[in-house]
């Protein structure tokens, strides 16, 4: 199915939730969970909470789905929802942080490259970056959302996008480079 094909025929679901069609829920939440999950799971780091969190999302969805106002694909619409529940989360995360929460900063050893497993690398690199750089670098490659669809979920300009992009990109050549991983490692 085409990207706007799809696109569609979500906001067709959207809109026939806001009118209480069960049905048309559940298509909407077999259409688009994974994908709110794997957001979250990426952004918060913890299985738990991810799925805790997605939960909360799809609640807001079915009550709120009569606000939307269809100016933007409903999954924009969303994402919209998982990013502040995420945020939220990891503020309050924040607020009772220890030590032991910070087991993923650099510990200088080189990742075992002899059989390359690009996930595995991928996966460190990005829980080495800050909630802001892993959020907008999972829109822009494992969301493939465009920049102007990343820029109505966070509110902010195409060019603050455009700016986020290339510090969390040099961010994840650093968090690599911390490994001792190389670009052609990879």
């Amino acid at each position: 199915m085409s990207k706007d094909r799809s696109a569609e025929q979500e906001n067709n679901l959207l809109r026939q939730v806001a009118q209480g069609d069960q049905e048309a829920f559940q298509k909407l939440y077999e259409q688009t969970a994974r994908r709110i999950y794997f957001y979250l799971y990426r952004i918060l780091q913890d299985e738990s909470l991810a799925e805790d969190v997605q939960m909360e999302v799809y609640t807001q969805v079915w009550k709120g789905a009569g606000n939307f106002k269809g100016r933007s694909k409903a999954t924009t619409w969303m994402f919209g929802i998982a990013r502040n529940l995420a945020m939220n989360e990891l503020r309050k995360k924040r607020h009772h942080a220890n030590i032991d929460d910070y087991a993923h900063l650099p510990d200088q050893r080189q990742p075992d490259m002899e059989a390359p497993d690009r996930q595995r690398v991928l996966k460190e690199a990005m829980s080495r970056l800050s909630s802001k750089h892993r959020e907008v670098l999972d829109f822009v490659f494992y969301q493939q959302m465009n920049y102007q669809e990343i820029a109505d979920i966070l509110d902010v300009s195409v060019n603050t996008i455009k700016t986020r992009v290339f510090y969390a990109k040099d961010a994840m050549r650093k968090a690599m480079e911390g490994m001792g991983v190389t670009k052609d490692d990879i």
